[in-house]
């Protein structure tokens, strides 16, 4: 006996849709190392001004969840090598990105946040600046993201006629954990101008 194939093709659909929607996705890896997340140093403005980054909204429907409050603090040691003109200015500046990081999709569920300063004297050579960032973030649970910060950090000498930036330096740290609600988590960094 000979069976049509278009009597086989709905069961066989059927089949194919089961198999489909039975499987399980497979384990999402976080890496350390954010995905299309890029930054950039306008020195000239104090910004480090971070490229690529999608803020996921925080509120869903009428759920509310608890907020996530912390404070980061930033130093970073300068070392000056290069000559400088006497009345240089050293500006410091500071971006987190923080939350819930899907580093695949580049989405965040948390915030941005700047800081900006003047470093002072620390000695020969050396200065010092510290940046400080209190933050409330509202955190979305997504299974394919990470809790996390990510720092990026500019620092620039200013000249002191007319301003211009005589030399300047971008540094990105890798993920950091996100400390327990309402903790302070101090980081020290080191550059060389």
């Amino acid at each position: 006996m000979k069976v049509p194939f278009k009597s086989l093709a709905v069961p066989l659909c059927a089949l194919l849709t089961g198999a489909a929607f039975g499987q399980s996705p497979a384990a999402t890896t976080i890496s350390k190392t954010p995905g299309a997340f890029t930054f950039s140093y306008d020195a000239q403005h104090d910004q480090v001004i971070p490229n690529g980054v999608q803020i996921k909204p925080s509120a869903i429907g009428a759920v509310s969840f608890a907020p996530t409050t912390g404070t980061l603090s930033v130093t970073i040691n300068i070392k000056t090598v290069s000559h400088f003109k006497k009345g240089t200015s050293y500006h410091c500046s500071l971006t987190a990105i923080g939350g819930e990081l899907d580093i695949t999709n580049d989405v965040v569920s948390g915030g941005i946040e700047t800081a900006s300063g003047l470093a002072h004297s620390t000695g020969a050579n050396t200065l010092s600046c510290t940046l400080t960032i209190p933050y409330e973030w509202t955190l979305v649970a997504d299974p394919a993201a990470a809790r996390g910060a990510i720092l990026a950090f500019g620092v620039a000498a200013v000249s002191p006629d007319g301003g211009a930036v005589e030399r300047s330096t971008l540094q990105v740290d890798g993920v950091e954990p996100l400390p327990p609600s309402g903790s302070t988590s101090t980081f020290t960094f080191g550059v060389t101008l």
